[in-house]
């Protein structure tokens, strides 16, 4: 019976666990790569879908004959200079760790590529922005102040707001815990 409650608590631990596990980034994605994209600011816009933690590692495909990849500062990525690297990647298929929150910037070490497009901005959360299970990217900055807010249009009071009652939230919640000790009361009795 103990057993049977041990493995269930284990099992619950892994399960929250695994969400908050370091991911492997295809920098550009699966088909496209580490190459010259076809539209210039393609490998941003790819960088920009994606919710990189500290842990995370961006994984760089590309021929290795013909390409490399150097992390830079921000002064030589606008400029896409290849002259002063922080690191230099010359195997392809390399996995390179993002160990800090913050802004990394890559360029191609081929003459040439940067101009073209092949470069790469990665920014990285803070820890105090943890990793959840299925979190979507960072919304796009507000729009201009309305009308309304900046005080040019009057507009009448609202009406009180009806009690609050309990959402879909605090049901799922709640039908959460109750599914939990339900499993663990029959774990724990034999049940």
């Amino acid at each position: 019976m103990a057993s049977w409650a041990l493995l269930l608590c284990s099992f619950v631990v892994l399960a929250f666990a695994a969400g908050s596990q370091a991911k492997d980034f295809i920098v550009g994605g699966p088909s496209d790569g580490w190459k010259v994209p076809a539209m210039s600011d393609a490998l941003n816009k790819w960088a920009s879908t994606n919710r990189f933690h500290v842990g995370d590692n961006l994984v760089f495909k590309f021929d290795a004959a013909a390409d490399s990849v150097l992390e830079v500062s921000q002064d030589d990525y606008n400029r896409c200079s290849t002259a002063s690297p922080i690191n230099t990647y010359k195997t392809s298929d390399v996995s390179m760790p993002l160990p800090r929150s913050g802004r990394h910037y890559f360029v191609s070490g081929t003459p040439g590529n940067c101009d073209k497009g092949e470069r790469l901005i990665v920014v990285v959360m803070s820890e105090k922005h943890g990793r959840r299970p299925g979190s979507a990217p960072v919304p796009a900055a507000a729009p201009a102040q309305s009308p309304q807010a900046a005080g040019l249009v009057e507009v009448p009071a609202p009406a009180p707001a009806p009690a609050p009652s309990k959402g879909a939230a605090a049901r799922t919640a709640g039908s959460g815990a109750l599914l939990l000790g339900a499993l663990l009361r029959a774990a724990l009795l034999g049940f």
